[in-house]
C-alpha cells in the first residue's frame, strides 16, 4: 500500500478512536450516571440498595475518567499496544510521563474490581433478600 494512503488511513482510524473515546465518555457521564441515580431515586429503594447503587455509579464514574487520562497520556507517549504491554509488565517506570500512563492504566484497572465487586455484592443482597 502507499504510504500516503496509509497514513492517512491510520490518522483517520485514530481521529474515530479520539471520537469514540470522547462520545463514550460524555454518553456515560451525561446520560448513564444520571439516569441511574434518577431511576433509583425514583423507585425509593432501601438506603442499603441505594448505597450500593451510588458505589456502582461512582465506581464507573470512576473508571471512565481513568480511562480518559489513560488514553491521553498513552497518546502523549505515542505508545503502540506492545509499548503499552511492556509498560505494564515490569517495574515501576522511572520517566514521569510513563508513570503518570502507568498510574492511571492502575486507576481504570481498579475501577473496573471495583465496579464487578459492586455488581456481586448487589446480586448477594438480592439474594439475601429474597428478590
Amino acid at each position: 500500500m502507499d504510504k500516503r494512503i496509509e497514513g492517512k488511513f491510520q490518522s483517520a482510524l485514530a481521529f474515530i478512536v479520539r471520537g469514540g473515546t470522547w462520545l463514550f465518555a460524555v454518553w456515560a457521564l451525561v446520560v448513564v450516571v444520571p439516569l441511574t441515580l434518577w431511576a433509583g431515586w425514583a423507585a425509593h429503594p432501601g438506603i442499603a440498595e441505594l448505597m450500593l447503587q451510588l458505589f456502582c455509579v461512582l465506581s464507573f464514574t470512576w473508571g471512565v475518567v481513568a480511562l480518559l487520562q489513560f488514553q491521553r497520556n498513552l497518546r502523549k507517549l505515542g505508545l503502540d499496544p506492545q509499548g503499552t504491554t511492556r509498560l505494564f509488565s515490569g517495574q515501576r517506570p522511572s520517566d514521569p510521563d510513563e508513570l503518570r500512563a502507568w498510574q492511571w492504566g492502575w486507576q481504570f484497572m481498579f475501577a473496573v474490581l471495583m465496579v464487578l465487586l459492586c455488581i456481586v455484592v448487589v446480586l448477594v443482597t438480592a439474594w439475601l433478600s429474597g428478590k
